[in-house]
């Protein structure tokens, strides 16, 4: 009767270590998916901000189109209101107020299109790091991975190492 007890418990521990490792492993492959899943969420957010990027460039493209038919109108009001008012355009005060109005437009221009560089560095930042913290959190996701099935490993020679000592404590073995 102490002969099956102790190959009962012999045979649970093997048991016991195998199953463990078993749950260990679809654990790991578990965590490996699930740091894939969001490393792949992540990745989206870059290709969204490569879109933000593209519709950045549509909007910088025809805010200076809107902008430039818009300057042309403020130039033709100015030279149309000295005009009407008798001045000579082709001199003097008309003359100096459409180079300011054109200083002024190249000016505003000018600080467009360096805040839109500014959006632009924004945007590739942002991807880089979107980039980054996908890589990150599949490396996240393979430690836990290996962290499990190195703790699976070690339960089932745990386990083995249980049931040898019973079976050698109880002479389950022989001699």
């Amino acid at each position: 009767m102490a002969v099956t007890a102790a190959v009962v418990g012999v045979g649970a521990s093997v048991v016991g270590g195998i199953s463990q490792k078993k749950a260990n492993d679809k654990a790991a492959v578990a965590a490996q998916e699930a740091a894939n899943f969001n490393a792949d969420l992540i990745e989206r957010d870059v290709l969204l901000l490569q879109r933000q990027e593209k519709i950045l460039d549509a909007n910088a493209v025809l805010r200076s189109k809107v902008d430039r038919f818009r300057f042309a109108e403020q130039q033709g009001a100015v030279v149309a209101n000295y005009a009407f008012s008798g001045f000579d355009i082709a001199q003097g005060t008309p003359m100096r107020r459409l180079r300011q109005n054109a200083r002024e437009f190249e000016y505003d221009m000018a600080v467009n299109r360096f805040n839109d560089s500014i959006t632009r560095m924004q945007i590739a930042d942002a991807q880089q790091d979107a980039f980054l913290t996908a890589q990150l959190t599949r490396m996240e996701g393979g430690a836990s991975a290996g962290a499990l099935r190195a703790s699976g490993r070690a339960s089932l020679i745990s386990g083995i190492g249980q049931a040898a000592q019973i079976g050698y404590s109880t002479d389950v073995f022989g001699k």
